[in-house]
């Protein structure tokens, strides 16, 4: 019961806003001077470096990041928005991202899981935070992107 009762108040419109448009800011700020090793939000939290798909300037997006081996698992809810995030549109265009992550930077290739693929790993994310499925509702018709890292 107090599991539901945290993932309704963590996927709440006005906690997805404040971390969007309050939190995350600070955020990519603090994971930058620290080199990854603090967070406001978490230790799952990184801090992911691409290139503007349209400026062509480097960005920095704090956001969850999941461990599945050697891989970082991304998902693009962007808090179960109807749109993506600003971030997606960047690996689009560039494949290549660097992560900062508990005082490292390594730069990874990005994948965009479909299919079987993106479901195995679909439900791998549900098994770490049931709240995601929270977030895909909200996205509807959207289909959220599951986006893998692999280390170059």
């Amino acid at each position: 019961m107090i599991h539901k009762l945290l993932e309704s108040i963590a996927t709440s419109k006005l906690l997805t806003w404040l971390t969007i448009s309050v939190i995350a800011p600070l955020d990519r700020r603090l994971l930058l001077f620290t080199n990854g090793r603090i967070s406001l939000t978490g230790s799952t939290t990184l801090l992911l470096i691409t290139i503007g798909a349209k400026s062509g300037k480097t960005r920095h997006s704090s956001l969850p990041g999941l461990f599945h081996g050697d891989k970082i698992v991304l998902l693009a809810s962007k808090g179960g928005a109807t749109t993506h995030p600003g971030w997606y549109h960047n690996i689009v265009k560039n494949s290549e991202v660097e992560i900062i992550s508990h005082g490292t930077r390594i730069t990874y290739s990005t994948e965009i899981t479909e299919g079987e693929k993106r479901e195995k790993f679909w439900l791998w994310l549900l098994e770490q935070w049931s709240g995601f499925a929270a977030y895909q509702e909200k996205a509807a018709p959207r289909i959220i992107p599951v986006i893998v890292l692999s280390p170059k």
